[in-house]
């Protein structure tokens, strides 16, 4: 019987050992990998990111692939060519390997993985690819020639837009969160635009949700990862045609007094505010045009149509106005606009980019 055991231990680990060395590893670096969104690259083999909606396309051959990442917190969409295949979640400490998807045909497949959730307070870092041994990548096929950069809190982060309850614990949104179906990677896909999520929970224009003014989006705006004060993003790797701006629900609680009034003078920093914003956009990217969305409370649609106002009447023809409408009964987890809801939101918003004409034919 010990005899048998030892022979099945051996056994057990000569496979293992085999399938490893089977493996063809692709790593970060490789020119074949495509990054969309705001990613540090200056370790080449750590590819890191923190931000939301984060994603990566590939083309390769074989009948699997694998991923090698240090992350074991986040959601990702895993599409091959072209369709939904699963979702895939890390759940091992460290930097660790995991087959994405396996018993493919042996041919060509396109890959593409986003991160559909968002998280505070980390880093996580994407390593490389694991093929098969005879397997490679290939050229991907050009990135969508328009860019547009989408700027917000938890609504454009898509935040628990699939959960069903509505109230829910933070972490408990990590797997109902589904950027991919939120408004601003509809919008993106409509107009057949790669894009960058540049968002945050509880975030605002000139204070969070609580009224803490330490991390606004303006305030961490250059970051390269969305919780480092360091490294600081170059704007000039990335130049969107279309920056959509869509602040202010957080803005209009955390600037709110006892009795839930906001006084003029905090509207007024609030509106000055969003005027240095678009000074910083306009100073970063030079051409880029600028959608302000209002989102339904009337309190934001008054300051933020009038921000858009100011701005034309100091000749800034390139600044937009857009609004989106509350839907009853299309919000979840805290106040979070459902699937559906985001759908209906993108559609709105759509219908004012299309009447603007923000991309050249």
């Amino acid at each position: 019987m010990k005899w048998k055991i030892f022979l099945l231990l051996v056994f057990n680990f000569t496979g293992m050992n085999s399938m490893e060395s089977a493996s063809n590893f692709i790593p970060a670096n490789h020119p074949y990998i495509q990054y969309y969104g705001r990613w540090d690259l200056s370790d080449t083999n750590h590819a890191k990111y923190s931000w939301p909606g984060v994603y990566i396309q590939t083309v390769f051959t074989g009948t699997r692939i694998g991923i090698r990442l240090m992350d074991n917190i986040n959601y990702f969409n895993v599409y091959i060519d072209g369709a939904l295949r699963d979702v895939f979640h890390g759940t091992k400490a460290g930097i660790a390997e995991y087959i994405l998807v396996d018993n493919l045909p042996k041919t060509k497949h396109t890959l593409a993985l986003s991160r559909r959730n968002i998280t505070f307070d980390a880093v996580y870092s994407f390593e490389g690819f694991v093929l098969d041994s005879a397997a490679s990548l290939l050229p991907p096929p050009p990135k969508p020639l328009r860019k547009i950069e989408f700027i917000g809190d938890s609504f454009t982060a898509a935040e628990s837009n699939e959960a069903k309850e509505q109230s829910l614990p933070w972490e408990a949104r990590f797997p109902v969160t589904n950027i991919d179906k939120g408004f601003a990677v509809d919008i993106a896909r409509h107009f057949h635009a790669q894009y960058t999520t540049t968002c945050r929970s509880g975030s605002g224009m000139s204070c969070d949700w609580r009224g803490d003014t330490n991390v606004t989006i303006l305030k961490i705006f250059n970051r390269t990862l969305m919780e480092s004060k360091e490294p600081h993003w170059d704007f000039k790797q990335w130049i969107p045609n279309v920056a959509m701006i869509c602040l202010g629900l957080n803005d209009h609680s955390g600037l709110r007094d006892s009795i839930g009034k906001i006084s003029e003078e905090k509207s007024s920093y609030f509106r000055k505010t969003y005027h240095q914003f678009i000074q910083t956009l306009q100073d970063v990217y030079p051409d880029i045009k600028i959608v302000a969305v209002a989102a339904f409370p009337e309190w934001v649609r008054t300051n933020v149509k009038q921000v858009v106002e100011e701005e034309l009447a100091l000749g800034r023809k390139d600044v937009f106005y857009a609004t989106f409408d509350e839907f009853p009964g299309g919000y979840v987890a805290n106040g979070h606009p459902t699937v559906e809801t985001h759908q209906k939101m993108a559609d709105q918003i759509i219908q004012a980019m299309e009447s603007y004409q923000l991309f050249s034919k």
